[in-house]
C-alpha cells in the first residue's frame, strides 16, 4: 500500500474510532439530564465549530510539507511555546478520552457482571 495512502486510512481509522467510540459512551449519559432540543442545539453548535476548526486544519496543511504533523505545525506557525501547547492539549485530550472510555465501560462492565451473578 502506497505511504502516503496508509497514513490517511490510518489517521481516518484513528479519528473515527475516538469521536464514534467517545460518543457512544459519553453524549447519552452527559445529555440524559438536560433533554432533547438543548442536546440537539448543543451538538449542532460543536459541530459547526469542529467543521470551522477543521476548515482551518486543511488551510494550515497547504502552506506546509505534506508529511508534516501536529506538532511540526505548531513548530512552523506558533513557534516552541505553541508547539508545547498543542502537546498538552493532545495529551489532555487523550487522557480524558481514556477516563470516559474507563467510566463508561467500567459502568458496563459492573452491569454485565450483575446480571451473570444473578
Amino acid at each position: 500500500m502506497n505511504t502516503n495512502i496508509s497514513r490517511v486510512f490510518g489517521s481516518t481509522l484513528i479519528i473515527a474510532g475516538t469521536t464514534i467510540g467517545a460518543g457512544m459512551l459519553a453524549l447519552p449519559l452527559a445529555s440524559a439530564g438536560i433533554g432533547f432540543i438543548p442536546s440537539l442545539i448543543i451538538m449542532l453548535v460543536l459541530w459547526a465549530l469542529m467543521a470551522y476548526t477543521a476548515l482551518l486544519m486543511v488551510e494550515v496543511h497547504q502552506y506546509s510539507d505534506s508529511s508534516a504533523t501536529l506538532h511540526t505545525l505548531a513548530k512552523e506557525f506558533l513557534g516552541t511555546k505553541g508547539k508545547l501547547v498543542a502537546g498538552f492539549a493532545m495529551f489532555f485530550l487523550f487522557y480524558a478520552l481514556c477516563a470516559a472510555y474507563i467510566a463508561g465501560g467500567g459502568n458496563q462492565f459492573a452491569q454485565r457482571l450483575n446480571l451473570c451473578s444473578q
